[in-house]
């Protein structure tokens, strides 16, 4: 599951009816459908989060994770994404409508939360959200295509004002860093005060001039763009894997680095960042992309 390059622009089916000479404002052909005339069908994309073979769970523990095989028992497990696609049987992008629904999704984003609550789990809420739902133009699909995170514009706002699901400040760094996209959080045998994962985007300019809130861009924007091939349509789901997430890390051992955080916080500076961020897909270094492949985010 390799993560793209770059997004390339696509024009979907049924929509691209104009050659390179026709006009902007003209109108379709007597009997060609017009672009708001294309069928929609609603999609259920299903999410699945695992500790390796086991599902994810809080109040349990699971044994042999990361470097040194270590007891780990959850904390917290929540993550936002944002700009869904399918890829067509002909290869080409299709954009996914997110529906509203006032507490999962909004805005074409989405957090899923696999905490509910119970054992060492403290934050976010009882319920839990493990699909992401929404609509595209009718056809035959073969990919799956998004990023995780929130963008730029719903990075930095004011989560004091804003609805679900973006009003929760256990999700949040504060203005200066914005949300937090990935909170992967779990009480280890070295480390019972726990071992965390909190990515998000890190050395963002203040707000634009005369803005209380907003950002002017973030060196580091972290947001991991997730390819799945092969995924089908009420067939497929999609994997989160904790234990190959920390798969590279030693839990049982904060890095002794000054400044840094227990775990990983999204830091340059934090050496525990690294292994982390390779099975994001992801790099600590702004002059050198990831030449890794994410392994975090399968496919079943």
């Amino acid at each position: 599951m390799a993560l793209l390059p770059a997004r390339s622009t696509v024009v979907l089916p049924l929509i691209a009816m104009c050659s390179a000479g026709c006009g902007a404002n003209e109108e379709p052909s007597p009997g060609e459908p017009s672009p708001l005339d294309v069928p929609q069908m609603e999609i259920i994309i299903p999410f699945e989060a695992r500790v390796g073979s086991q599902p994810f769970a809080c109040g349990q523990t699971y044994k042999g994770l990361g470097t040194t095989g270590t007891e780990y028992q959850p904390q917290d497990f929540r993550m936002y994404l944002h700009d869904v696609r399918l890829v067509s049987d002909t290869g080409q992008e299709v954009a996914v409508s997110l529906t509203d629904d006032g507490m999962w999704q909004a805005k074409n984003a989405a957090l899923l939360d696999f905490a509910d609550k119970t054992g060492l789990c403290s934050n976010g809420t009882a319920e839990t959200n493990a699909r992401v739902v929404g609509k595209v133009p009718m056809g035959n699909y073969r990919g799956l295509r998004f990023r995780v995170g929130l963008s730029q514009a719903l990075n930095h706002q004011d989560v004091t004002l804003e609805p679900a699901p973006f009003g929760d400040t256990s999700l949040y760094w504060g203005w200066k860093s914005g949300y937090v996209f990935l909170r992967v959080d779990g009480r280890t045998t070295g480390l019972p005060g726990g071992y965390f994962v909190h990515l998000g985007s890190i050395d963002c300019a203040t707000p634009p001039a005369g803005q209380p809130w907003g950002s002017a861009g973030c060196d580091f924007p972290n947001r991991a763009e997730i390819s799945l091939e092969g995924f089908e349509l009420e067939k497929s789901r999609v994997v989160l894997d904790v234990a190959a997430l920390l798969a590279d890390s030693n839990l049982d051992v904060n890095s002794d680095t000054p400044d840094t955080s227990l775990g990983c916080m999204s830091q340059k500076e934090d050496p525990d960042c690294a292994p982390v961020f390779k099975n994001l897909g992801l790099s600590l270094d702004k002059q050198k992309p990831s030449s890794g492949v994410q392994t975090f985010i399968r496919v079943e």
